[in-house]
């Protein structure tokens, strides 16, 4: 859908952010542009290999054995 080229990064970004202000963050596009954003953010900034949190993610904690 979007490529991988600064322009369509700043396009993605531009649409995640048109369609959160608007409130549609309950569709297919909006889960893509969050997916594909988020991890060029990784890339970016790498990872410690401890998972972040995700927006609206379910947090799971098991008990301590």
């Amino acid at each position: 859908m979007y490529e991988q080229d600064e322009n369509a990064e700043h396009e993605a970004m531009t649409r995640l952010f048109d369609l959160t202000r608007n409130g549609e963050t309950d569709n297919c596009e909006y889960s893509q542009l969050d997916s594909m954003i988020y991890g060029r953010l990784e890339q970016a900034y790498g990872s410690d290999g401890a998972a972040a949190p995700r927006p609206g993610a379910v947090q799971v904690q098991t008990a301590a054995a």
